[in-house]
C-alpha cells in the first residue's frame, strides 16, 4: 500500500519536474478525468477487528490439529489430491505445508508404481498440483488425454483442470500449449459461461482473492468437513485483522497535507524520503546488516527517471517503437520498485538474491506494464496519454487495435512461461521469497482484468477491498 501511494507521488513529482523545464515544447494541458480518492484517511484509520486478539490464533492452532488428522485419515489418492486443492484454496496452505508435501511425494511414489488405469482427472489435477507445489511433472503425464485433436471425450471438470495446468507450461513446452488452446475451446463448448475465467486462468490470479469465494462455495457443500471450514473462516478474519493493522501503519501523512500534494512537490519529496528512511531503519532494525537506504533511493531514482522518459515522449508527440516501449515500459510498471521492497523485507540476502533472480523480476515487470496497458489504452487514448504497448504496436506495424491487443496478449503469455521456468529452476528457500514477487504480476491481472482498477476505483477493485480488508466472515 505504502509503495503504491509512493508511485502515485513520484508520478506527480516528474509530471511537474516536466512542466516546469519543457515548457515551450509541451501540448495544452489537459484535464484529469481521474475520480478523487474514495477510500478516506479517517475510515481506514476507523477499522476494527476482533480477531487481532490472542484468542484467535490460539482457536486456530487448535482446529489446525484437528484438520491434520484429515491427511492420515484419507487413503484415496484422488481425494488427497483434492484434500490438497481444498486446503489451496481455502487459503490454508501455510498451515499444511509438511502434511502437503508428504502426501504428494507419496502420490508420486504410487504413480511409479501403480499398473492400474489411469483417471483422467486425477491425472490432471495432479499434474497441476505438482507443478504449483514446485515439484517436476513431465508434461508427458498428460499426453494419454491428448493427441492434437482431443483423444478422449472430457468432462468440465477435467478440461478444467487441463485448462489451468497448461498455465503453468514452460518454453518449449508444445504439448501443453496445444492442451491450452483445446482445453479452452473444449470449455467454451461445454458452457457460454466461461470467458472471464479462460482470460483469467489460476496461475495468473491472487489467489488470497478467491478465498471468501471458495469458503462459500465450501459453505454450500453438504460434504464439506466443518472443521475445515470453521478453521478457514477463522483464519481468514484473523488475516484480515492483520491487514488492516498493517494499513494503518503505511499511513505516515497527514490528511491535511495529502490534499495538497499535487500543489507542492517539496511535500511529495518530503514523504517520499521519510518513508523510505522508515522502511530502511525497520528492516535493519529486523534483519540488521548495513542500512539499505541506499539502494532503495537508487531503484526510486530508476522509477522516476523512466516515468520521466515516458512523461518526454508525450509532450513530444512521440510514439516509440514497442521495443524502445518495453525497454522503459519494464522499469516504469514499477515492478523492480516493488520487488525490492518485497525481497529486502522477507530475506537477509537481499541483494544477492535480486541478482539471481532479475529474470523473474523482470518477466514479471513486463507483465505488470502489459496487464496496465491492455486495461487503460483504450481510456488513455481517448484522453491524449501516453502512448501505450498497443499503440506503440499499432503505429509500428500499422495494424488495427484488436490486432495489437491480440500481440500483447502473446507477450504476456510467453512472460508467464519464461516466469515459470526461471522460478522452477530456483531452490525451495529462493522460491519461497520470489512467489511475492511473482504475486505483484497476479495482481497487475486482477487490477486491470475489467479496464482500469486503479483510476476508477468504484468497480470491482471497491468490492475486492471490501470483502478481503473489510468484511470479515460471519
Amino acid at each position: 500500500m505504502a509503495c503504491i501511494n509512493m508511485v502515485s507521488i513520484a508520478s506527480t513529482m516528474q509530471t511537474q519536474k516536466l512542466h516546469s523545464t519543457t515548457e515551450k515544447d509541451s501540448q495544452p494541458e489537459r484535464i484529469s478525468t481521474y475520480k478523487p480518492n474514495i477510500w478516506k484517511y479517517d475510515h481506514l484509520l476507523s477499522l476494527t477487528n476482533q480477531y487481532s486478539e490472542a484468542k484467535y490464533k490460539i482457536e486456530a492452532e487448535k482446529l489446525k490439529e484437528e484438520v491434520g488428522c484429515m491427511f492420515s485419515n484419507t487413503t484415496s489418492p484422488v481425494a488427497q489430491l483434492q484434500l490438497i486443492d481444498g486446503i489451496d484454496k481455502l487459503g490454508l496452505s501455510a498451515y499444511f505445508e509438511v502434511d502437503t508435501k508428504e502426501t504428494l511425494e507419496n502420490i508420486i511414489l504410487y504413480m511409479k508404481t501403480s499398473s492400474t488405469s489411469k483417471d483422467l482427472y486425477a491425472t490432471a489435477l495432479c499434474f497441476r498440483l505438482l507443478r504449483e507445489h514446485g515439484y517436476h511433472a513431465s508434461q508427458d503425464m498428460l499426453k494419454d488425454l491428448f493427441d492434437g485433436k482431443g483423444k478422449l471425450p472430457l468432462d468440465m471438470k477435467t478440461s478444467l483442470e487441463l485448462f489451468e495446468g497448461s498455465h503453468l507450461s514452460i518454453d518449449g513446452e508444445n504439448l501443453l500449449n496445444d492442451i491450452r488452446l483445446f482445453s479452452t475451446k473444449n470449455l467454451k463448448n461445454l458452457s457460454l459461461d466461461v470467458d472471464r475465467l479462460t482470460s483469467n486462468p489460476l496461475a495468473w490470479r491472487v489467489r488470497w482473492y478467491d478465498v471468501r469465494k471458495h469458503i462459500i462455495t465450501a459453505q454450500n457443500c453438504n460434504d464439506t468437513n466443518p472443521m475445515l471450514l470453521k478453521l478457514a473462516k477463522l483464519n481468514f478474519n484473523i488475516i484480515q485483522a492483520t491487514h488492516q493493522k498493517d494499513l494503518k501503519d503505511v499511513i505516515r501523512w497527514d490528511p491535511e497535507e495529502v490534499q495538497r500534494l499535487p500543489k507542492s512537490i517539496q511535500i511529495c519529496f518530503g514523504a517520499l524520503h521519510d518513508t523510505m528512511e522508515d522502511i530502511s531503519v525497520e528492516i535493519q532494525r529486523q534483519k540488521g546488516g548495513p542500512s539499505v537506504l541506499p539502494h532503495l533511493k537508487q531503484v526510486w531514482v530508476n522509477f522516476c527517471k523512466a516515468l520521466l522518459v515516458e512523461a518526454t515522449w508525450y509532450h513530444k508527440g512521440h510514439i516509440p517503437t514497442l521495443e524502445d516501449y518495453l525497454h522503459n515500459g519494464w522499469t516504469s510498471s514499477s515492478g523492480p520498485l516493488l520487488s525490492l521492497h518485497v525481497i529486502l523485507g522477507l530475506t537477509n540476502e537481499n541483494l544477492h538474491l535480486c541478482k539471481n533472480c532479475q529474470e523473474i523480476i523482470y518477466y514479471t515487470s513486463l507483465i505488470i506494464r502489459l496487464c496496465n496497458d491492455q486495461g487503460t489504452s483504450t481510456v488513455e487514448l481517448e484522453r491524449g496519454d501516453v502512448a501505450s504497448s498497443i499503440i506503440c504496436y499499432m503505429h509500428q506495424e500499422n495494424v488495427s487495435e484488436d490486432v495489437a491487443r491480440e500481440h500483447i496478449e502473446s507477450i504476456i503469455l510467453n512472460s508467464w512461461e519464461k516466469t515459470n521456468y526461471h522460478f522452477n529452476r530456483l531452490s525451495t528457500s529462493h522460491r519461497k521469497i520470489m512467489k511475492h514477487v511473482i504475486n505483484e504480476a497476479r495482481m497487475a491481472h486482477v487490477m486491470y482484468l475489467s479496464g482500469d482498477g486503479f483510476g476508477v476505483q468504484d468497480g470491482e477493485t471497491q468490492d475486492q477491498v471490501l470483502i478481503n480488508l473489510v468484511q470479515s466472515i460471519i
